[in-house]
């Protein structure tokens, strides 16, 4: 098992609370309030979501099932409390890197708002914070069954966040690209 069920519990408690909160204080995006209202019949998801939600959910659970499946080949370098600790952190880590692929819908992250938000890169911190709090300080690590890793272990959750905001930063690009396409094909009457 690569968490514990105390351990699922935690990063479940700590990522939806700091996440959704940061995400409630985003500035709203340009031309929103010039789109038409969703159809009172319209599924909550659509098709984009639902791919969309896929798509991260196999990049950060593949690149971590894929860390867990090497490192544990390793075990002179690896304890298993080790690479929980590693796999709990990945998670989180990755979580938070999501946040500012979210922050704007299907326009690149790094924009002129990308620092209007001081919640986001707030909380961000205290999510930071309180790993490390979980990993280093006794009692806690105890409670949650946490290694205390070495500075260097820390290389592979925020490799696994940059790569999710990456790839999910490129789909976001061929997304707007297609739809460019399609808007200008459905202008210019082609199917």
């Amino acid at each position: 098992m690569p968490l514990s069920p105390i351990q699922v519990l935690y990063v479940n408690m700590v990522t939806a609370v700091t996440v959704s909160f940061a995400l409630a204080f985003e500035k709203l995006e340009p031309g929103a309030m010039e789109r038409p209202p969703r159809p009172a019949n319209a599924k909550l998801l659509s098709p984009y979501y639902i791919f969309r939600i896929i798509l991260v959910s196999l990049l950060v659970g593949g690149a971590i099932m894929t860390m867990n499946v090497t490192l544990l080949g390793d075990p002179e370098h690896y304890t298993p409390e080790q690479l929980t600790t590693i796999t709990l952190h990945s998670i989180v880590i990755a979580q938070v890197f999501h946040v500012f692929n979210v922050r704007n819908e299907r326009h690149f992250a790094f924009n002129k708002d990308f620092f209007s938000n001081k919640i986001a890169f707030m909380l961000a911190g205290v999510l930071i914070l309180l790993q490390l709090t979980v990993t280093y300080i006794p009692f806690l690590r105890n409670v949650f069954d946490l290694y205390p890793i070495e500075a260097q272990y820390w290389v592979y959750p925020f490799a696994i966040g940059l790569m999710t905001f990456t790839i999910i930063e490129i789909e976001k690009y061929i997304t707007r690209k297609i739809s460019a396409a399609r808007a200008f094909n459905k202008e210019n009457g082609k199917a």
